[in-house]
């Protein structure tokens, strides 16, 4: 019996042993943790405007502007005014954060990193790296490229969005504020950044052919169309939970081109002009409409009522004798 004793000790140490070092295994950065520094090093460095193109003996390549060249690359009439891009930097400061707490204990191992993440953010670093040195390309070869790699961009976020989405809806639980700001927000603002900027990298291309004014306008149009129903889609139809953000986003940059006032917007002289501006605050409003409407009605209104529901009980509690 003592020998038995013994090896059912010893299995038992060995299992909880076993358990402890899985346990501990699992929070140590992998692959998926350093690959994400790696991409946000890489869009720092593309987006920050850390390194100054052209130096000061010409010797740093012009494509390092990365997307401080989008207001002058992509030129045509859903081009927003330039304040419109400071968003950008917004962007980055967040995925900044996200690369940060992405590598503590707390996050490292989270399905939304590991699962919802993986590899799509270094994906999309790339894509963005490699359209920066596609900006040294000119003409129609080069706006095709453009919007190839702009495209792949999106598809990355759009990839990070949805795998975020759907391990958020399978886990059944409540998802903490803390893991929605700092590891879901970030790809859902860049995710419809990109967006926007895709639809205006298209526009751009066929600029490129100079088609007629009339041509371009109902691009334009089509254009916003587009920013509308994706973004009401995502406040109407999108789940359970309806995303603010993108609409949010999407609204921000109709604004902006209802604001621009340079550039081929202004060839839309007259009546075109006037109906174009018109159209582009019409959509920014109807998605800064909703959006505020839906999170009046489902964060704050739904909230209020259930702490009102608590607060008019008057029901009362007793315990039950032991």
């Amino acid at each position: 019996s003592i020998i038995i004793s013994i090896w059912i000790s010893q299995r038992v140490y060995l299992q909880i042993y076993t358990t402890t070092t899985t346990t501990i295994m699992a929070e140590k950065l992998n692959y998926v943790n350093v690959l994400n520094v790696i991409a946000f090093g890489l869009s720092w460095v593309l987006n920050s405007g850390a390194v100054e193109p052209g130096g000061e003996d010409g010797m740093i390549p012009e494509w390092l502007r990365g997307m401080d060249e989008l207001n002058r690359r992509y030129e045509s009439i859903v081009t927003p005014a330039s304040v419109t891009f400071l968003i950008a930097h917004v962007i980055l400061l967040l995925e900044a954060v996200f690369t940060v707490c992405q590598m503590l204990p707390k996050y490292r191992s989270t399905a939304l990193v590991q699962e919802g993440v993986n590899v799509w953010f270094l994906m999309a670093a790339v894509a963005q790296f490699m359209w920066s040195i596609d900006l040294n390309i000119e003409g129609i070869i080069g706006s095709i490229l453009s919007t190839i790699f702009m495209a792949i961009m999106f598809f990355c976020h759009s990839k990070i969005l949805m795998a975020q989405a759907s391990l958020t809806e399978a886990s059944g639980s409540a998802q903490t504020p803390e893991e929605y700001w700092l590891l879901r927000f970030p790809f859902s603002i860049h995710c419809s950044w990109i967006f926007a900027v895709f639809v205006m990298s298209v526009n751009a291309f066929f600029v490129q052919f100079e088609p007629a004014l009339y041509i371009q306008f109902a691009l334009g149009v089509l254009s916003l169309l587009g920013f509308a129903a994706v973004g009401l889609k995502m406040l109407y139809a999108n789940g359970r939970n309806p995303n603010y953000i993108i609409p949010s986003i999407l609204s921000w940059f109709a604004f902006g081109i209802a604001f621009a006032d340079k550039g081929p917007k202004g060839d839309l002289e007259g009546v075109l002009g006037f109906v174009f501006t018109a159209l582009s605050a019409i959509t920014a409003l109807t998605l800064a409409i909703n959006t505020g409407y839906l999170f009046y009605k489902n964060e704050y209104l739904t909230r209020s009522n259930k702490e009102i529901e608590l607060m008019t009980d008057d029901t009362v509690y007793v315990n039950a004798p032991v």
